[in-house]
């Protein structure tokens, strides 16, 4: 993800040929934000969502002033961070909603250019009352929203900016638009270009009549940036919700919600790409979710040691299935199964209790319940040191009969594995995933029960890696999808395409997202590529 962003980021700047292209400040910016508290950070990173690089010496003391919103204008006094998910600054106090942090600094001289970066944050989601920045922010941007269009206008001094490139890019680092500011320095941005959630403005120009002396080197030409940060109304707000982290990491688990209780079973506890017997969970966990932030997890009734396996609820019980065992001992070569076992948890008993096993052993797959029927769909069977084999089959099941019978569904027009399943409106949704050949998709493929039938639904937004370990949920009638990107998106099956409505960082993967409610999803473990495994537990709200 890293690389990408990177070569993404190189390709778009739009610096002068006396810099050369291989710095890597060039590739990095001062962004300014503000966090779930509203208080103010500032990170030097190639987008958004990258905010774990290191900040240039240079720019530990950089300045910021509040301007407009209900407090009065003032410096933010920062403190320095290190921590697993930020690198840069942290302001003591948070600000209010309706306010701009501007700032700016100097970096240095490189190759005889003085490089200085000039960053500014609007804060809240009601744009029409964004403040226009002072001029005391010699670069400076000002928001105009309109019926059609988010008017950027760019000033330099005491005048407008003009055949300056504006370029808009949305959390993940996709570029979402780029145009140039006309003789008033105004640029209009379209509104169907912007997503909900965070986006980043960048605008640049070098000064080739400057010269002078910055600490002691001089310079014969000044480059300056614009970074603008701010956040379009959300359909999808994502927040750290009051319930308590998860008694353990885990990705590749099973997750699910039944009745008032959110359960977890087994899962990878070990270092990334490491599997054995120990790095294996066997414990069924359980929070009491009606407590709140009172509740307290419990370890329930044990099992076998799986990971990507399958769990579904169906009333107040789950059903688990599959998942994969190793049986090697840490640091000795693999030796992984996939498993056919299906079993049955009774809350009422605390007990498991066995069904009629899955036609093949089958890992790396996802199932959901549509009705009292389950179906299972993608993976792929391990089986030591013989050759994997990827599943070109479906099943289903009536989960209302004393013994299950898995009947086939139509062949699947894909082979895929680390994909998402979701019931919704009638239908089976499978969606991303790492195909047999061809690397992570973004496509989503469709189950009608009523047909014995697949079609092909439009593909998730982004790069392919959106695909790989997402998970899609169906709720109030509208069906979701959470992707290691940081995006949420929603389907809009009218206009046959996904659509962003909502972003976080740091983006997730194995993880799942579970209905608490009508309006209410939870974002439960899983990881990030670069920052690695969660156990705080986020909230996905539904506002419209």
């Amino acid at each position: 993800m890293l690389k990408i962003r990177r070569t993404f980021f190189l390709s778009s700047l739009f610096l002068v040929a006396v810099i050369s292209a291989s710095h890597s400040a060039l590739a990095h910016f001062p962004f300014l934000v503000t966090d779930d508290q509203q208080q103010p950070v500032l990170f030097f990173g190639e987008g958004l969502s990258d905010r774990t690089y290191h900040l240039p010496e240079s720019l530990k003391t950089f300045p910021v002033q509040v301007q407009g919103g209900e407090e009065s204008p003032g410096e933010i006094q920062w403190q320095a961070v290190d921590e697993e998910h930020l690198v840069g600054l942290r302001a003591g106090q948070s600000v209010a909603p309706g306010s701009l942090l501007v700032g700016s600094k100097p970096y240095g001289v490189y190759h005889g250019s003085k490089l200085v970066y000039y960053a500014q944050h609007f804060t809240g989601e009601r744009p029409a009352a964004w403040p226009e920045p002072a001029d005391s922010l010699p670069l400076r941007a000002t928001l105009k929203p309109g019926d059609e269009a988010l008017t950027v206008h760019v000033a330099w001094q005491d005048g407008p900016l003009v055949d300056a490139k504006v370029q808009l890019f949305d959390r993940a680092g996709e570029t979402l638009a780029e145009v140039k500011t006309d003789k008033q320095g105004a640029a209009a941005l379209p509104l169907e270009k912007l997503v909900d959630g965070q986006h980043a403005l960048l605008v640049g120009f070098t000064d080739a009549d400057s010269r002078g002396d910055y600490q002691g080197e001089a310079f014969d030409s000044a480059s300056h940036y614009l970074s603008v940060t701010f956040n379009w109304p959300a359909a999808v707000r994502v927040g750290r919700s009051d319930l308590p982290d998860l008694p353990t990491e885990l990705t590749s688990f099973g997750g699910a919600i039944a009745g008032d209780h959110l359960y977890l079973y087994g899962g990878h506890i070990g270092e990334a790409h490491s599997y054995s017997t120990a790095e294996q969970s066997d414990a069924l966990w359980a929070l009491d979710l009606a407590q709140g932030g009172d509740a307290q997890w419990r370890e329930l009734a044990n099992g076998p040691r799986l990971q990507g396996l399958a769990m579904v609820a169906h009333g107040d019980n789950l059903v688990r299935l599959g998942g994969f065992t190793a049986k090697n001992a840490e640091g000795d070569e693999h030796d992984l199964h996939s498993q056919a076992t299906v079993s049955r948890f009774d809350a009422a008993v605390n007990r498991w209790t066995d069904l009629t096993p899955l036609p093949e052993p089958r890992s790396s797959f996802n199932a959901t319940v549509l009705g009292d029927r389950l179906y299972v769909v993608g993976g792929w069977n391990m089986a030591g040191d013989q050759e994997t084999q990827w599943h070109t089959t479906a099943w289903s099941a009536d989960l209302g009969e004393d013994k299950l019978t898995w009947e086939p569904l139509a062949k699947p027009p894909f082979v895929r594995r680390a994909l998402s399943v979701a019931a919704h409106n009638g239908k089976v949704y499978a969606v991303g995933g790492m195909q047999q050949e061809g690397g992570v998709s973004t496509r989503t493929d469709i189950y009608d029960p009523k047909t014995d039938s697949w079609q092909q639904g439009p593909d998730l937004v982004g790069e392919s890696m959106a695909g790989f370990g997402c998970w899609a949920q169906s709720l109030g009638g509208r069906l979701y999808v959470s992707t290691v990107e940081g995006t949420v998106q929603r389907l809009d099956e009218q206009a046959g395409r996904w659509e962003v409505v909502g972003t976080y960082y740091p983006g997730r993967f194995f993880h799942c997202m579970l209905p608490a409610d009508e309006q209410t999803m939870l974002m439960v473990g899983g990881a990030n590529m670069s920052i690695g495994r969660f156990t705080e537990i986020e909230k996905v709200v539904v506002e419209d």
